[in-house]
């Protein structure tokens, strides 16, 4: 069933890209850090994530991402500073990002992402908690 959804949302995430008026589009390559705010405070190992990003026009990006090992992957909309995301995480549940992204210099930037879990199930009967991710990109 995992398996199943990241492919659907394969599929979805190419002919999103296939059918876009699209200038360039252009893989990257992303470092994540996640859940910056978890108890102990201890930084995690970083995840790796590769992905897809198309020039739609002024100024405003629409991509897809999926983590080393379809663990986690999202298709996202970029906007100047800001960036919404949508996608499932390990357990192929639906997670949504919104997050800011910084350009320290040509191709390399860095982002800033809340991820709201709300439609997790955490196995209590409950989501799992919101997590902070920051992100290290490199765009080719």
């Amino acid at each position: 069933m995992k398996m199943k959804n990241i492919t659907t949302l394969f599929i979805k995430g190419m002919l999103l890209v296939s059918f876009m008026h699209a200038g360039t589009v252009a893989p990257s390559l992303s470092m994540r850090f996640n859940d910056l705010l978890n108890n102990n405070n201890a930084l995690t190992a970083p995840d790796i994530a590769l992905g897809l990003e198309a020039n739609v026009g002024d100024g405003i990006y629409a991509g897809v991402e999926s983590q080393l090992g379809l663990t986690d992957s999202r298709l996202y909309v970029k906007l100047g500073y800001g960036t919404f995301g949508m996608g499932t995480n390990a357990a192929g549940e639906p997670q949504f990002t919104i997050g800011g992204n910084y350009s320290v210099v040509d191709r390399f930037s860095v982002n800033l992402d809340y991820i709201l879990n709300q439609l997790t199930d955490n196995g209590a009967g409950g989501s799992d908690p919101d997590e902070l991710r920051i992100t290290l990109k490199v765009d080719f």
